[in-house]
């Protein structure tokens, strides 16, 4: 369900600092700036409809690699936010389930099929919550604590005027002496692109197994799950008993618009297969819906900060390669602190 937008504000003609992108990574930002006293205003093309609502909603601590500089206890802070504010839904903090293609582990509970055998490695701190709840709940509070938040606000370009910084949208400009975009993989830039390697990915729901396909597959702790290896399969249950898996990818490179409908097609029946393919007792699952995104990562596959070196006091952060919840809560801190300095 795609977060309600908060009360939306008109395009002021200046401020301190202005965030483009009203993701988990942008609205942190501007809270953390907010709450630091500082005027700040977040410019969104279409609350609710980016990437961060599109996630499988599970939160660990792990960036696409594994452990990284900067986001140690990630995961905690998130959790501990969105359990300080209530969010909608709450969080389910059971752990998550890391599975390894290692036929070393013992094959009880699980004992799937999904280019070798699929088995559990390790129970890592983690949950799951409404990442839609989640924007929805970061863009209220970093309005209440003093951000002007602008909707329908899609940025054309950026550029620096005198000693600031011109942002141009597609209803009107505002000048800011410093800029974040956190706008992610939606956001390319020929001249100037930080996470360069750059995939459409695509999840699906199947409708609920019910209890005893669940128990008989071996899930009977209900936990979400994730690979530590690849190809990359990640799942969780929904509030309405059926089931999120992922992911296939999409080479954009090789994508032109007329064909990425049918390559999401063709991954969606990949990872279909891939589902009913892992234990008998799910080869006749039903699919519900398929949706897929752009996700986009640095070669070394670490979320990170980049300055624009065409746009002075500009700043880029992002590069979650669709792995990010709690990674982007956490940057989105750490942009606030190096705008501020």
């Amino acid at each position: 369900m795609p977060a309600l937008p908060p009360l939306n504000a008109q395009l002021p003609a200046r401020a301190e600092y202005a965030v483009i992108g009203a993701g988990v990574t942008g609205l942190s930002c501007a809270l953390t700036l907010a709450q630091a006293g500082r005027d700040v205003v977040v410019l969104e093309a279409a609350f609710g409809h980016g990437a961060a609502c599109r996630s499988g909603g599970i939160v660990i601590g792990d960036t696409l690699v594994g452990p990284a500089p900067g986001f140690d206890g990630c995961e905690f802070a998130l959790r501990d936010w969105a359990l300080q504010h209530s969010i909608a839904g709450g969080v389910d903090w059971s752990g998550c389930v890391e599975l390894a293609r290692d036929t070393e582990l013992p094959p009880d509970p699980i004992d799937w099929a999904d280019e070798g055998r699929v088995r559990v490695s390790r129970l890592v701190p983690g949950g799951t919550l409404d990442p839609a709840a989640l924007v929805e709940k970061l863009a209220a509070e970093a309005v209440a604590s003093g951000a002007t938040f602008v909707n329908d606000a899609q940025v054309i370009r950026i550029i620096n005027e005198k000693d600031a910084i011109t942002v141009e949208t597609r209803t009107g400009r505002i000048i800011a002496d410093r800029v974040l975009v956190a706008a992610d993989a939606t956001a390319i830039d020929r001249d100037f692109d930080p996470w360069p390697v750059r995939f459409v990915t695509v999840a699906i729901e199947i409708d609920p197994p019910g209890h005893d396909r669940l128990d008989a597959i071996g899930w009977r702790d209900r936990r979400p799950f994730y690979t530590n290896d690849w190809p990359l399969l990640w799942g969780r249950i929904v509030p309405s008993g059926g089931v999120v898996i992922g992911r296939e990818l999409v080479d954009v490179e090789t994508t032109g618009p007329r064909t990425i409908e049918n390559k999401v097609a063709l991954a969606r029946d990949r990872l279909l297969a891939r589902t009913r393919g892992l234990h008998a007792a799910f080869e006749s699952v039903v699919l519900k819906r398929v949706w897929a995104g752009p996700i986009a990562r640095s070669r070394e596959g670490i979320p990170g900060l980049a300055d624009d070196p065409r746009v002075n006091g500009a700043l880029w952060a992002g590069g979650y390669g669709g792995h990010g919840l709690a990674a982007a809560f956490r940057l989105g801190a750490l942009a606030a602190h190096r705008l501020l300095a």
